[in-house]
C-alpha cells in the first residue's frame, strides 16, 4: 500500500521553478534593478544635458554692463576664464561648451567690450565674434596700439613717427586709396585726418593710412552736410584752403578770418603770398623765409604764382576744414603776426596793413636782439 501512495505524494507537492534554481532568481532580480537604475540615470543625465543646453543657448535678460578687454592671442579657455572671473558666466565650462556648440566658424576677436550681465554664454560668444563694441579708455590701451597724429603735419613729417617711414609714404601715395577719396593728386597730402587712433593689434603703416583716410572721408562728409562748400570749390580746393588755414592760424578764433583773407584774395586775383607754402616747398619748417626764397621756382610758391597751390600743404583738422567751408564774413585782405607770436592783426587795405607791419617790427626788434645776444653769450662761453 505504501508503494502506491508514494508517487501521489510526489505529484501533490511539486517544487516552484525558482526554488529549483535559487541563484538564477537572485541574478534576475539584480539585473532588473540595475536596468532600472540605468534608465533613471540616463533620464537624469538627459534632463541635466537638456537644462544645460537651454542655459547655454537661450537668450537672457540684459543687466548691468561690465567692461572688459580681450587681449591679442587669448585662447577660448582664456576668454572663458575671464568671463567667469567677471561673474558673467557661472563657470568657464559653460562658455567652452558654447564654443563647441557653435557652428559659425567665426573666431572670438581681440578688442574692448561692454557685456551686459544676464546674457547666455552663446550670446556672449556672438558679441565677441563681432569685435569691439565700445571705445576703450586710453588707460586700457598699450602704447603700441595707439597712434596720435597732430594737426598740421605733412606726409613726410608724419612718416617720421613710424618704424618704416618709406612704407607710410608709399601707402599715402597709393593710387587705389587716392581714387577712393575721389581727387586728382599723386598723394593723399591733406586727406589724412589728424586724430588719436586705437587699434586692436599693432598696426602697420598702411593700416594707419587707411584708417586716417576713412576718418577724413567720414568727417568731411559730415561737415559738408552741415555746411556746403563755397561755390566752385571742390574737395581738393577745400582741403587745400583748410591746410593753409591750419598752418597760418595759431588760435581757433582766427581760423575763419584767415580763410576769409584767402578767399578774398582769390576773388580779386591777388597772390596769396603765404610763407607756409614756401616752407612746404623748401622744407624750411621752423625757419624764417628770406626774400630770396620768394623767387624759388615751385608751384607752391604763392608769392610767384597766383591762385591756390596745387594741393594741400599739410593735414588740416576739423577746425581748419570748418573754416574753409565757412570763412568769416569779412573783407580782410591782409594779416600779419603780432609780437606775441600767436595772434595776428587783420586789415582790409594795404595802408592799415603796412601800419600793422611796422608795429610788429618795432615790437619784435627787442626780442630778436635778446636772442642774438643770448647766442653770442653761449658761443663765447
Amino acid at each position: 500500500m505504501s508503494s502506491e501512495l508514494e508517487p501521489k505524494e510526489r505529484e501533490s507537492t511539486p517544487y516552484p521553478a525558482h526554488s529549483r534554481h535559487p541563484k538564477r532568481g537572485i541574478a534576475l532580480r539584480l539585473a532588473a534593478g540595475a536596468f532600472m537604475l540605468v534608465l533613471l540615470a540616463s533620464a537624469g543625465a538627459g534632463l541635466l544635458a537638456f537644462l544645460a543646453y537651454q542655459h547655454i543657448t537661450q537668450p537672457g535678460i540684459p543687466g548691468e554692463v561690465v567692461n572688459l578687454t580681450i587681449p591679442e592671442g587669448a585662447t577660448g579657455k582664456d576668454i572663458a576664464r575671464v568671463l567667469a572671473e567677471q561673474g558673467l558666466v557661472e563657470h568657464e565650462m559653460f562658455f567652452v561648451a558654447a564654443m563647441r556648440l557653435d557652428r559659425s566658424g567665426k573666431p572670438v576677436k581681440q578688442g574692448w567690450y561692454a557685456l551686459p550681465r544676464g546674457l547666455s554664454p552663446m550670446e556672449f560668444l556672438r558679441i565677441l565674434q563681432q569685435g569691439s563694441n565700445r571705445r576703450p579708455d586710453p588707460s586700457e590701451i598699450p602704447d603700441e596700439l595707439k597712434v596720435t597724429i597732430p594737426e598740421g603735419l605733412s606726409i613726410a613729417q608724419m612718416a617720421q613717427q613710424f618704424p618704416n617711414p618709406e612704407a607710410f609714404v608709399g601707402a599715402a601715395s597709393d593710387p587705389v586709396l587716392i581714387r577712393r577719396v575721389g581727387i586728382k593728386a599723386t598723394t593723399l597730402e591733406g586727406f589724412l585726418m589728424p586724430n588719436t587712433y586705437y587699434f586692436e593689434r599693432k598696426p602697420s603703416e598702411r593700416d594707419v593710412v587707411e584708417r586716417m583716410v576713412a576718418e577724413f572721408e567720414e568727417t568731411f562728409a559730415r561737415l559738408v552736410k552741415e555746411c556746403p562748400p563755397p561755390e566752385g570749390r571742390d574737395k581738393l580746393a577745400i582741403a587745400t584752403v583748410a591746410s593753409l588755414v591750419e598752418e597760418e592760424a595759431r588760435v581757433p578764433e582766427e581760423r575763419p578770418r584767415v580763410a576769409a583773407v584767402i578767399y578774398n584774395r582769390l576773388k580779386k586775383g591777388m597772390p596769396l603770398q603765404l610763407d607756409s607754402t614756401l616752407q612746404y616747398a623748401l622744407n624750411k619748417y621752423g625757419q624764417r623765409i628770406l626774400y630770396e626764397d620768394r623767387a624759388s621756382d615751385s608751384p607752391y610758391n604763392t608769392y610767384k604764382n597766383p591762385g591756390l597751390p596745387p594741393g594741400p600743404i599739410s593735414s588740416p583738422g576739423v577746425d581748419g576744414l570748418k573754416a574753409a567751408l565757412r570763412p568769416a564774413d569779412a573783407d580782410y585782405l591782409y594779416f600779419v603776426s603780432n609780437a606775441d607770436g600767436t595772434t595776428h592783426t587783420f586789415s582790409s587795405n594795404e595802408a592799415d596793413h603796412l601800419k600793422a607791419v611796422n608795429r610788429f617790427r618795432k615790437e619784435i626788434a627787442p626780442q630778436r636782439r635778446a636772442v642774438q645776444e643770448e647766442k653770442k653769450g653761449s658761443s663765447g662761453s
